[in-house]
């Protein structure tokens, strides 16, 4: 019964957010440099050697977040797995699967 429960875990929402995390993954993944596209439009010297300074920093900071976001995913994959896992051995305590 929910109600005498020590730990409520909503794997629900949990296998969600894992499902977000790795299309997330995917899109920054597939964000592909777009500065030699759009350094036409950019004009004047200046503004072209900033527009390409944030370009590089961005496609840095993408890697940094792409592997963020993989861990994370991880994490909650395995958190999902332990719980049912869990909830499945406490279920039957036999050592049988629910």
């Amino acid at each position: 019964m929910a109600g005498d429960a020590d730990l409520i875990v909503n794997k629900e929402l949990l296998s969600k957010t894992e499902k977000l995390l790795s299309t997330i993954h995917r899109d920054l993944k597939d964000i592909n440099g777009r500065a030699d596209d759009m350094r036409e439009h950019w004009g004047a010297g200046e503004i072209t050697d900033a527009m390409d300074e944030f370009a590089d920093n961005w496609d840095n900071y993408r890697r940094e977040l792409i592997s963020h976001v993989e861990s994370v995913g991880k994490m909650v994959g395995k958190t999902v797995d332990g719980f049912t896992g869990l909830d499945n051995e406490l279920a039957n305590p036999k050592g049988g699967k629910k």
